[in-house]
């Protein structure tokens, strides 16, 4: 049955709507896209070594990738050691013939003290020289997690871990005046607060943002701050929006990925990406990463105390 001059008209303003739509969408990713940028550094870092805590999965690989392809020596700090050794086996498939530098697997759980103080024996005894060490991992989860000593994952894991690794290797960094880069998030800036009367506990909030995991991150921030003025070459830098496996431990229902695949797609830089990217540093590469006091950061973040 032939459609009548009005149904083709609808038709036709529908088709129309949805092309441009579309169209739309595919601009505007474009748009971003080329805003972005996209830079590869082919200067040599050969004979400089890095640590990154969490390579084996999400910005830690792609900027291990990164730094390997210029032939620098990284250590990949992991707490899965079959997940390191996968990572380094995909890395080295991934540059084929261009081989890169040193990709050194060690084991460290910034969950657990005894780990972090073994690593940090090893990294004393076995890495003469380090240019820079990288404080990426991290984590949020959505039920109570706490790590070997009994702190809360978000406090135990994104800061005190980091914390503890920086103070076991202070000598060296400072003598060396290794980069020191915390790898923070500007969450920081929502809903965040360190409230000292329930540090280390799993605390649970009518938001549904995960303020503890915002807390921690105001924690590396005031943290990177200190050291700064302690005198480390430290670097502060929040990757932006990206598309990573960080909330893996989320568990999304089928629905989360209909409506967020959409704005995944055209929203977030690849994980790949982020360490590539011109548009705003710093970036994971070492010679954009920017110093701590042009971090974007406001003093009035709130700190509490036992008796507020």
């Amino acid at each position: 049955m032939p459609l009548i001059p009005a149904e083709v008209t609808l038709f036709t303003a529908g088709t129309a709507a949805a092309t441009s739509l579309i169209g739309s969408i595919v601009l505007l990713r474009l748009y971003k896209l080329r805003k972005w940028g996209w830079v590869r550094s082919t200067d040599s870092l050969q004979g400089k070594t890095f640590i990154i805590t969490g390579a084996n999965t999400g910005l830690g690989y792609e900027a291990t990738k990164a730094l390997v392809r210029r032939q620098a020596t990284v250590v990949m700090a992991c707490r899965n050691m079959a997940k390191a050794n996968a990572a380094i086996a995909q890395i080295r498939e991934e540059l084929g013939a261009q081989r890169g530098g040193a990709l050194v697997p060690m084991e460290l759980d910034l969950g657990s003290f005894r780990s972090i103080r073994k690593f940090a024996g090893e990294v004393q005894r076995t890495i003469p020289s380090l240019y820079c060490l990288v404080n990426n991992a991290g984590l949020a989860v959505r039920v109570p997690e706490y790590t070997q000593e009994h702190f809360e994952v978000h406090f135990g894991v994104n800061h005190l871990g980091q914390f503890l690794l920086v103070d076991l290797l202070k000598e060296r960094l400072l003598e060396q005046r290794t980069r020191v880069v915390v790898v923070s998030s500007r969450m920081h800036e929502i809903e965040a607060e360190i409230d000292f009367a329930n540090l280390g506990r799993w605390v649970e909030y009518s938001s549904r943002l995960n303020r503890l995991y915002n807390n921690s991150k105001l924690m590396n921030f005031y943290y990177a701050r200190e050291l700064y003025k302690r005198g480390f070459n430290v670097h502060v830098l929040c990757p932006g929006l990206c598309h990573t496996d960080f909330f893996r431990h989320y568990e999304p229902k089928w629905y989360h990925y209909l409506v967020f695949s959409p704005i995944v797609w055209l929203m977030l830089r690849s994980a790949e990406q982020v360490p590539n990217c011109t548009d705003v540093p710093p970036t994971l590469y070492p010679s954009l990463i920017c110093p701590f006091h042009s971090f974007p950061g406001r003093p009035e973040y709130r700190i509490r105390g036992d008796g507020e």
